[in-house]
């Protein structure tokens, strides 16, 4: 019999004998409770596996959406999503300011609602493509997140200790910098396909699905934007599992580069649903 037809059958159990005894309200109370407890207790363990995302880039993976004008269901963290940002495991949508992360969240949970979901957060804003190639300090901050995922207790072998450790993947939304410099966006589709095979390679994850948010800042200062999104649609191209998220219909703050709170709402659902394809 399956390990969820026991916890199931276990819960039921003390369920109907609760009921038998009723009419002892302390014995009941106590029994309740431990019904409640055991349920959460085993409803984490029953996951069918970890799913591991780790999402980077510069301001507009950071966000400038507004976590007060997130709609309430947004406020509240699936139960089989663990965050983490900043070195530390935090709540969603408890800073003032969110990016694509809570409802990327949201989205996934809900398509994979048995499996458990590990979303790694780890951001520069201003930055260039440069500073995040291998060796470089950020590239090197982003390998150290692999420090919050946890091999499973029950693997049963080394090549399962591996997989369970592996990043299912990487979402990055950056760009803009490169943008506005001839050199750094005549540079950009090397140093992108650069940065996707040595990311995938120093995670040990070298099946890791690569989702790129295509970048367009509306201002002349990004006077090489043009450069940089065809860097993008040939990286698209050239190396597997990479994907190009469309993003030129959402919606911007008044600067007309960073996204806004619907607009970062639904960058993070189409994250969402480009890993899921």
């Amino acid at each position: 019999m399956s390990k969820r037809w026991h916890q199931h059958s276990l819960i039921e159990i003390i369920t109907m004998s609760s009921l038998k005894i009723r009419s002892n309200s302390f014995t009941y109370i106590v029994i309740t409770t431990l019904v409640f407890t055991l349920s959460l207790l085993l409803s984490n363990a029953a996951f069918s596996k970890d799913r591991v995302y780790i999402l980077a880039g510069q301001s507009n993976m950071m966000g400038k959406g507004k976590t007060h004008q997130l709609p309430a269901y947004l406020k509240r963290q699936p139960h089989n999503v663990e965050f983490y940002y900043q070195g530390r495991k935090r709540q969603l949508a408890k800073f003032s300011h969110f990016g694509p992360e809570v409802s990327f969240a949201h989205e996934i949970a809900r398509r994979f609602p048995h499996d458990k979901h590990i979303i790694i957060k780890h951001v520069a804003t201003g930055t260039s493509i440069s500073q995040w190639l291998p060796g470089s300090p950020l590239f090197n901050g982003l390998l150290r997140q692999r420090g919050f995922i946890k091999v499973a207790a029950n693997a049963e072998s080394l090549a399962q200790k591996i997989a369970n450790k592996q990043v299912e993947a990487i979402i990055w939304m950056q760009g803009e910098k490169d943008a506005r410099s001839v050199s750094n966006a005549n540079r950009y589709e090397t140093n992108l396909k650069r940065f996707i095979m040595g990311v995938r390679r120093q995670l040990d994850s070298p099946r890791s699905v690569f989702i790129m948010g295509q970048v367009n800042p509306e201002d002349p200062a990004f006077h090489m934007l043009d450069t940089v999104k065809k860097a993008q649609v040939n990286t698209q191209r050239a190396l597997p599992r990479v994907k190009l998220v469309f993003t030129e219909d959402l919606s911007k703050i008044y600067d007309h580069v960073h996204y806004d709170t619907q607009g970062q709402i639904e960058l993070g659902k189409r994250f969402a649903q480009a890993y899921a394809r």
